[in-house]
């Protein structure tokens, strides 16, 4: 606060130089004014006038004089360099000049009855706002002096002059009190522009602070006016509806736009989860009047991010998943083991047929599925929270290539990453985990379609949401279009063998850390789509929930 005060108070006087600057050089048409009038009067002949009445030659040429160095000063005012002009002590000495000049001419004149003492007490209030402090006191002071001794010279020099100490006195005691008067005037000024400028500080200091903060939210903040165009936005929102970040926002996408429209028609209207674009995170909008109620003004819009909502689903879905695994493993579990158990020794037996036989290898097989989707319910029910870690994504994608190829060094499996220097912050064992049901399953369908085991991992920054992606890349057959739609779903699969869980768990492992995982066809021939690709759309690093 003790910085801001002295800024302020430096800025206070930067000011009141500048204002003196420009009240000065009035002041010299001022003075140069009054020598042209003291001449013109002097010279008339229509009205009588006490102008030199003592000594008029010599009024007559210092009128003169003064008129001239009136002139040349303000010319040197105009010309010399500002920083000279700003001096306070070339106000005062013009002062004091015209003080001592205006009381000689008023000795001149026969004395404080010529009218002189008026222009006296302008010149004395027009020096205390000039110069503040003792010198503009001192400008009072030398003012009385000057017209008392100018009558006391005068009563000495010529006695049967018309002088007036008494009057001298009075204006003596009008110059202290004019001056002292300007001075608690400037005074209060000063202060009130001191306290003006900190109040504007104050404004001005916590208005980028709210900018700051707006500008750093997680939250999407958009400003837009009654025709919808937008007038403030911060970084989340660009983000969130996908637009680059050299991009000036001026309207709003589509999907907004009409949930917008639909919202100033009902206000009491909650929009639904959407996606300005196919790549860009789920998001809720909420608005709000800006100024009053009328949802036909400027409106304030927060777009949030489901997924730390869906964070929260999912800890309440692996709850639920917990009672049930616990449910399975008593209910399901001892009875599969059971029927498992007593068809492996059946099929062991000499006397079996063969039709039998293969009746029990069926069972065998169903039962092992069956088993298989216990234990990945029970993996679901018994999964900890995420322990986040900040990656560089390449790195770590190298090293999930190594071990992965370790336990099956029969499958190609590239790995391209741009930028390398793109991080991420997930949990690195369950972000494995879900790459492994990918890539499995990636690997099964590519060789089905006869391309191999192969599997790209490609990956880097997504530039309409300033996010990390992963995208894993098969070569299968594709993903009939009436099975997409519930792809993510349990139980969901196109394989005899398969259990239907795995990328339902990947997208649950996905949405625990914040990231989102969809799908969509690797590309187009024709009618025909081949191969899949897995994106993996992770939250900002920087900007990820603990």
């Amino acid at each position: 606060m003790t910085t801001y005060r002295a800024e302020i108070i430096a800025e206070i006087e930067r000011r009141r130089l500048d204002l003196n600057l420009g009240l000065l050089r009035i002041y010299n048409y001022y003075r140069a004014f009054v020598g042209f009038a003291l001449l013109v009067a002097y010279s008339q002949d229509l009205f009588s006038t006490r102008l030199g009445d003592l000594l008029p030659e010599v009024f007559l040429w210092f009128c003169l004089g003064y008129t001239l160095l009136n002139l040349l000063s303000g010319l040197l005012v105009q010309l010399i360099p500002k920083i000279w002009v700003n001096r306070a002590q070339l106000s005062l000495g013009l002062v004091v000049f015209d003080i001592v000049s205006l009381a000689f001419m008023t000795y001149a004149s026969g004395g404080i009855a010529s009218g002189f003492a008026p222009l006296i007490l302008i010149t004395v209030v027009t020096g205390a706002i000039l110069v503040t402090g003792r010198s503009a006191t001192f400008l009072a002071a030398i003012a009385s002096v000057a017209l008392l001794y100018e009558e006391f010279y005068l009563f000495i020099s010529v006695p049967d002059s018309n002088y007036d100490f008494f009057q001298a006195g009075v204006f003596g005691i009008i110059y202290f009190s004019a001056s002292l008067g300007v001075q608690s005037l400037s005074n209060r000024l000063r202060q009130n522009d001191i306290r003006a400028l900190t109040q504007a500080a104050e404004l001005a200091d916590l208005e980028r602070l709210n900018r700051l903060i707006i500008q750093r939210m997680r939250t999407g903040i958009i400003v837009v006016d009654q025709n919808d165009q937008v007038r403030m936005y911060n970084q989340s929102a660009t983000a969130l509806i996908g637009a680059r970040g050299d991009e000036d926002l001026t309207h709003l996408p589509d999907t907004l736009s009409a949930a917008l429209a639909s919202w100033r028609e009902n206000t009491s209207l909650r929009t639904p989860p959407f996606q300005v674009r196919p790549h860009t995170p789920e998001i809720r909008a909420n608005f709000s009047a800006l100024r009053t109620t009328d949802s036909s003004g400027d409106i304030t819009i927060f777009l949030e991010d489901t997924g730390e909502v869906q964070q929260q689903a999912q800890q309440l879905k692996l709850a639920e998943l917990g009672r049930l695994s616990a449910s399975i493993a008593h209910e399901v579990r001892n009875p599969l083991g059971a029927i498992s158990h007593a068809a492996q020794l059946l099929n062991e037996s000499d006397e079996l047929a063969a039709p039998d036989q293969r009746l029990t290898d069926i069972i065998i097989s169903h039962c092992r599925r069956m088993n298989g989707v216990v234990e990945n319910v029970l993996e679901m029910s018994r999964r900890r929270s995420p322990q986040p870690q900040r990656l560089n994504l390449a790195e770590h994608l190298q090293e999930f290539r190594a071990e992965f190829l370790e336990a099956k060094p029969q499958a190609q499996l590239t790995v391209r990453v741009e930028p390398d220097s793109t991080e991420i912050r997930v949990d690195p064992v369950q972000l494995n985990q879900a790459l492994t049901n990918l890539v499995d399953n990636g690997i099964r369908y590519s060789e089905e379609n006869g391309a191999g085991p192969a599997v790209e991992l490609i990956a880097g920054v997504d530039k309409s949401s300033d996010r990390p992606f992963l995208n894993v890349v098969d070569f299968g057959p594709g993903v009939d279009p009436d099975l997409a739609e519930k792809l993510f779903q349990p139980f969901t699969t196109s394989s005899l063998k398969g259990t239907g869980l795995g990328l339902y768990i990947s997208r649950e492992l996905c949405e625990a850390n914040q990231a989102q995982l969809s799908y969509f066809p690797n590309e187009q021939s024709g009618d025909v789509t081949t191969g899949s690709v897995f994106r993996i759309l992770f939250a900002h690093p920087d900007r990820i929930t603990a």
